[in-house]
């Protein structure tokens, strides 16, 4: 089969299309244009007051971060240190002399402390004293004045190393405000002067006197830091380095 191509048969390709002089013009349907010449806003965006208030009130935070410690704290913790044995030695001498002369009252566990007016205060830790007991403890406490002496200078002694020391450096003590008025309800002398291996670790442990300003102690503020200066202010040492 033979196929044959004529060149005379094949259009041009530049081949001019007729120009019309009609116009083209958009007529969309009138109940469109009516719509949407009536049509509102898609979405109105109304902030509510909580945002408003939480761009125009800006949360301020303040931070208080407390004293250094004073140079005098090595020399207020010797003392205290001293004053601790001082005590041992008292409250083991009284504790004989009750073995001697109230044995009912010597193989009780109980506790003491000091008050604001220097008297001593016994502490039923253990619940194994009545108020009779209670009563007959606080009058031989305080009617020992070596032991009533030893546990007011030990007091005072860890106020002023308290004091002396950072809320954020050296012992951190600092960041707990011990004073004459708070004292009894924080640090139980007894267990203070129990002697390791006496008691169990635990109760040891719970003793010591680090453990029990942080168990019970009140955490100081700038408003108590701010008092203790004041307190402190016609005494000798300073208690900011």
């Amino acid at each position: 089969m033979e196929l044959s191509l004529n060149a005379a048969n094949i259009p041009p390709a530049n081949t001019n299309l007729t120009r019309s002089d009609q116009k083209l013009v958009s007529n969309p349907p009138a109940d469109a244009v009516k719509q949407l010449a009536e049509a509102g806003p898609a979405a109105i965006y109304h902030p509510s007051e909580e945002a408003q208030i939480m761009v125009e009130s800006p949360v301020v935070i303040e931070t208080w971060i407390g004293r250094s410690q004073s140079p005098d704290f090595p020399r207020f913790a010797a003392i205290t240190e001293s004053a601790k044995n001082s005590l041992k030695s008292s409250f083991e001498t009284f504790q004989t002399t009750l073995s001697a002369t109230h044995p009912d009252l010597a193989g009780k566990k109980y506790g003491f402390t000091v008050e604001a007016d220097g008297k001593l205060k016994v502490l039923n830790t253990a619940g194994q004293l009545s108020s009779s007991d209670t009563q007959r403890l606080t009058d031989l406490l305080n009617e020992s004045t070596d032991l009533k002496a030893a546990a007011v200078a030990f007091r005072d002694a860890s106020i002023d190393m308290v004091d002396a020391d950072s809320p954020w450096s050296g012992s951190y003590l600092g960041r707990y405000n011990l004073t004459k008025e708070n004292f009894a309800n924080t640090i139980d002398l007894a267990p203070m002067l129990k002697r390791p291996g006496s008691v169990p670790p635990q109760e040891f442990s719970d003793g010591l006197f680090f453990n029990q300003l942080a168990y019970k102690g009140e955490l100081a503020t700038r408003e108590t830091e701010a008092a203790m200066f004041e307190r402190r202010a016609a005494q000798r040492f300073s208690a900011q380095a």
